[in-house]
């Protein structure tokens, strides 16, 4: 009898557990939302979902063949594909020109592809590999953001530059495939969690398989951890301070323009969440979209290169807002806790009185401005005039030391 009630006891136990981890999706936008599901188990299903982004500038002719885009010491960046020399270029979101221009040193561009920022390094994947599939020579190229000298055209020295040398641990066969035949193509890449993760652009089904590798210098196997049926060509990724990731691609036969958003995953099983496809119309009207990278407040930044010698290349934003929780939205008062540079920003800039903000930034600093939608309201240096009054509201800033590479967002309101 003592067995029995022990047993019985156990079974509630295990039933209660059960209940407190019902897994199931649990995004309230979905069309299978479970309200008693505590556990995401990426079943989330969604309505067909599309955004057009808006132009918000031709680039400069000398980025005709843009790819890769990042965010990186408050400024956006990109650079050329195969194309290219061995440079980055920082560009002004607002006229899509040229502002500086960085040479590596000792190192060449094969076919480079996608570009990543963890904070402090930049990350240059040169794995481009659709001629034929059989690169023996695959490459990511780490630099520190500190190593970019003053100036508008600057050579960062080949000492600076770390090599991080990688093959895929199951290719097995280096025969030539032809072009466009391959499921070991990459074009894009982020940087999360002290490792480089790849998502492939598998030509052969139109799915991406999800690799790693560390970023230290050095030799690898990059490991193949998940796969995705993505519909789609992936030829671009970023990820958010808040680990919402945004995947670009098209799907070739259709010309089809996509993003999807990845969230709610678990540790760095970026498939195992919420898995949210959002369609943005054809190549004919956005031309093949190549580079990504995310803001803060879910607002970014798409390009393209120049499509069928009809379209330019050009600079796009859009803002995914709507589509995520608040909780991976920015909320708190710095976003940076416990760091000097905010902290001493945060104590010493009037940001009820915007007016006020371009004379109270230190100098070398430059700040950037958005509303609660994500647009972009004002961008300017250190001693420029903020130029108008806001309406009451929730606004975001972004204050940038550009030498250091330094930079913080806050969240304040307007009355």
């Amino acid at each position: 009898m003592r067995l029995s009630l022990c047993v019985i006891f156990f079974s509630v136990f295990l039933f209660q557990i059960s209940l407190s981890a019902q897994a199931g999706c649990t995004d309230p936008q979905a069309a299978n939302f479970n309200a008693g599901a505590t556990v995401n188990d990426g079943s989330c299903i969604y309505q067909p979902t599309s955004l057009t982004p808006q132009i918000k500038t031709p680039v400069s002719t000398l980025l005709n063949e843009t790819s890769g885009l990042v965010m990186a010491g408050g400024t956006l960046w990109t650079h050329n594909d195969s194309e290219g020399a061995p440079k980055i270029y920082q560009i002004d979101t607002l006229s899509g020109q040229i502002l500086r221009t960085v040479t590596l040193g000792g190192i060449t561009s094969v076919d480079w592809e996608d570009l990543a920022f963890d904070g402090t390094h930049f990350y240059v994947g040169d794995f481009g590999n659709n001629a034929n599939g059989n690169r023996d020579d695959l490459i990511i190229y780490k630099f520190p953001l500190s190593a970019i000298p003053a100036g508008d055209n600057a050579f960062v020295p080949a000492s600076a530059v770390e090599w991080i040398q990688f093959s895929y641990e199951d290719q097995v066969d280096f025969m030539p495939q032809g072009a466009n035949n391959t499921r070991f193509d990459c074009e894009a890449m982020i940087v999360r969690g002290g490792q480089i993760h790849l998502f492939t652009k598998n030509w052969l089904d139109n799915s991406t398989a999800l690799y790693t590798l560390p970023t230290a210098e050095g030799i690898y196997e990059a490991k193949k951890s998940e796969t995705f049926f993505s519909d789609g060509l992936i030829t671009g990724a970023d990820v958010s301070a808040t680990g919402v990731i945004v995947l670009c691609g098209y799907r070739l036969n259709s010309g089809q323009c996509f993003m999807w958003l990845l969230f709610d995953y678990t540790g760095d099983a970026f498939f195992s969440g919420n898995k949210r496809r959002i369609e943005l119309g054809t190549v004919l009207a956005s031309g093949q979209v190549e580079g990504i990278c995310l803001r803060e407040n879910g607002y970014g930044y798409l390009s393209n290169e120049r499509t069928l010698n009809l379209i330019p290349a050009r600079l796009y934003t859009f803002s995914i807002g709507q589509w995520l929780p608040a909780r991976l939205l920015p909320t708190s008062d710095p976003v940076k806790k416990n760091d000097t540079f905010c902290d001493n920003l945060y104590k010493s800039l009037n940001f009820n009185n915007l007016l006020m903000l371009g004379g109270q930034l230190p100098a070398g600093a430059r700040c950037t401005v958005w509303d609660a939608q994500g647009k972009i309201i004002w961008q300017g240096n250190a001693g420029e005039a903020f130029p108008r009054q806001l309406s009451p509201g929730a606004y975001y800033a972004q204050v940038s030391a550009l030498k250091t590479g330094q930079n913080c967002t806050f969240r304040f309101l307007q009355y």
